[in-house]
C-alpha cells in the first residue's frame, strides 16, 4: 500500500511538472510571438513615414500682391484658374505697410495647398533698394520676423525682393566684396533663423545679373548661390534698356538670362520671372500673346527650374489664355513624341 502511494504520488508530480513545463513553453511562445508582432508593428511604422511636404519638380507660377492673396473670393477666382492653366505656385505678397506680422493666414495658406498649389510668401527686404547705410537692426528684425511667421503659417518657400543696394544712392560708399557680404549676411541670417521650418529661401535678383561679372546693387550669381536654394532673375524684357535687341525679343531675352543663370551656379535652382504685362511690348513688333508665348518657350529651351509670370495690377486674362493653348501644344508634342517612340 505504502508503494503504491509512493508511485501515485511521483505520477502527480511527473503530470503537474508536465503541464507547467507545456504552460511555460506556451507562455513564453505567446510572449516570443507578441515581441515578434510587437517588432513587426514597430519596423512597419518605422517605415511608414509621412510624405514630405511636395515642392514643384517645375515651378509654374503667378504673382498675387496682398490684396488677392488675403481676399478669398479674390484668391479662389485665381486658384480656379491657375488649376485649369496646370498652374502649380502661387508667389503671395505678405506684408502691409509697416506692420511686424504676416498678412496672410495659416487658413489661406492651407487653402492653397489642399487646392494642389505650392505658396511661397514673397517679402520686399529694402524698398527701392538699400539707400542708406548702415542699417538699423530693426528693420533687419523686422524682414525676418514676417519671414519667421510665415513659416508659422504654413508657408515653406520665402522669397526676398529688393536684396539689394539703389541703383544711384547710397549714403556710404561701400566696395562690390563689401556690399555682397552684407547681402549674404542678411541672407544667412535669415537662413539660420528659419531652419528650424525647412523651409527654403528663394532671392530676386535683376535680369541682368546673371550678364555680368559685378553689379552696384550688391548682387552676384556665385553669392547668391551660397546662400538661397532659389534664384529668381526678373527677366521682363521691357528693363533692358540699355539693348534693343533684348527689348525687342522676349525669347531670346528670357532664354540667354535663363541660361546664363543657370550656368553660373552650382546648387541653387533658377526660377525665372516673365514679363505678363505689356510694357513696350510694342518694340517687339508681336501680339501680347505671341510675346508672352515665345517666353514660356525660352523657359523650357533653357533648362532652368520654372516660370513665375509677373502682373503688378493682377491683370492675367491674356496670360491665362496663352497658358491653355501652350500646355495643350505640350501636351501634343508629348503625345507625337511617345507615339514615334512605340512605333
Amino acid at each position: 500500500m505504502h508503494k503504491k502511494f509512493i508511485l501515485f504520488s511521483l505520477l502527480i508530480l511527473l503530470i503537474t511538472f508536465s503541464e507547467n513545463s507545456t504552460s511555460i513553453s506556451s507562455d513564453n511562445n505567446t510572449k516570443n510571438l507578441n515581441q515578434n508582432n510587437q517588432i513587426a508593428q514597430n519596423t512597419e511604422t518605422n517605415n511608414v513615414s509621412k510624405d514630405p511636404y511636395k515642392f514643384p519638380q517645375f515651378y509654374k507660377g503667378i504673382y498675387l500682391n496682398v490684396y488677392s492673396a488675403r481676399n478669398m473670393e479674390r484668391l479662389s477666382f485665381f486658384v480656379e484658374k491657375a488649376k485649369s492653366t496646370k498652374l502649380n505656385t502661387l508667389v503671395l505678397d505678405v506684408q502691409t505697410g509697416k506692420n511686424n506680422d504676416c498678412a496672410v493666414s495659416s487658413e489661406i495658406v492651407s487653402y492653397c495647398i489642399k487646392n494642389g498649389l505650392h505658396p511661397v510668401a514673397r517679402i520686399v527686404v529694402f524698398t527701392d533698394g538699400l539707400s542708406k547705410y548702415p542699417v538699423s537692426e530693426d528693420l533687419i528684425n523686422n524682414r525676418i520676423n514676417i519671414a519667421e511667421i510665415a513659416c508659422k503659417n504654413g508657408f515653406k518657400e520665402i522669397q526676398f525682393d529688393y536684396i539689394r543696394f539703389n541703383d544711384y544712392r547710397v549714403s556710404k560708399r561701400l566696395s562690390f566684396a563689401e556690399k555682397y557680404e552684407f547681402i549674404a549676411g542678411f541672407l544667412n541670417n535669415a537662413r539660420s533663423r528659419l531652419k528650424k521650418y525647412n523651409a527654403k529661401i528663394a532671392a530676386d535678383i535683376f535680369g541682368r545679373i546673371p550678364l555680368n561679372q559685378d553689379d552696384a546693387i550688391g548682387q552676384k550669381m556665385e553669392v547668391f548661390d551660397k546662400v538661397v536654394d532659389i534664384i529668381c532673375p526678373m527677366a521682363y524684357p521691357s528693363h533692358y534698356t540699355w539693348s534693343n535687341k533684348m527689348m525687342a525679343d522676349p525669347y531670346y531675352t528670357v532664354y540667354i538670362t535663363s541660361k546664363s543663370a543657370r550656368e553660373r551656379v552650382k546648387s541653387a535652382d533658377i526660377v525665372t520671372y516673365i514679363q505678363a504685362f505689356q510694357m513696350k511690348v510694342s518694340k517687339s513688333n508681336m501680339t501680347f500673346d505671341k510675346y508672352i508665348e515665345e517666353q514660356l518657350r525660352a523657359i523650357y529651351d533653357s533648362g532652368v527650374k520654372g516660370y513665375i509670370l509677373w502682373n503688378a495690377s493682377q491683370n492675367y486674362d491674356v496670360p491665362f489664355k496663352v497658358l491653355g493653348r501652350y500646355n495643350k501644344s505640350l501636351q501634343e508634342a508629348i503625345n507625337t513624341n511617345n507615339k514615334n517612340k512605340s512605333s
